[in-house]
């Protein structure tokens, strides 16, 4: 049986990022989403993400982790910010990022979104891609 295209569009744009592989292993993880709507509502995201002509992949995911350290999701931000090191962006890029929260949610929320930013690049910066094994398990979970 094949697959439908969002499914397709999603494990390729996952494969330009991250390398061969990673997009079967992505949606296993996004097949743990239980809700069959949700789940293609996220891969159909990675269609949307993919398109580049007016935003880099690099802006969409600091914009992203931004706005995820804004709602306090700092578990997602960092994944974001882990990303972005692989997209090879500088760390200090992230940091300043992070820092520059503090004109919109307040001194406090934008230290504790550093330190998590901080975390995620020491994570990555021990780990590599391997930080990221979250999103690429190595098989299905029942």
């Amino acid at each position: 049986m094949s697959k439908p295209q969002h499914i397709r569009d999603s494990e390729a744009y996952v494969e330009s990022i991250f390398g061969p592989g990673t997009g079967e292993a992505h949606v296993r993880f996004l097949d743990r989403i239980q809700n069959p709507a949700l789940r293609e509502i996220v891969h159909r995201y990675h269609t949307l993400e993919a398109d580049t002509s007016q935003l880099t992949l690099q802006e969409n995911y600091l914009i992203g982790m931004c706005i995820l350290c804004s709602q306090r999701d700092y578990v997602a931000a960092a994944l974001f910010a882990k990303t972005l090191l692989h997209l090879g962006v500088s760390k200090e890029k992230l940091l300043e990022a992070s820092a520059r929260l503090s004109m919109w949610v307040g001194g406090l929320p934008a230290v504790d979104a550093s330190f998590a930013i901080q975390k995620a690049i020491r994570e990555y910066e021990q780990e590599g891609l391997g930080s990221l094994a979250v999103w690429f398990p190595k098989e299905r979970v029942p």
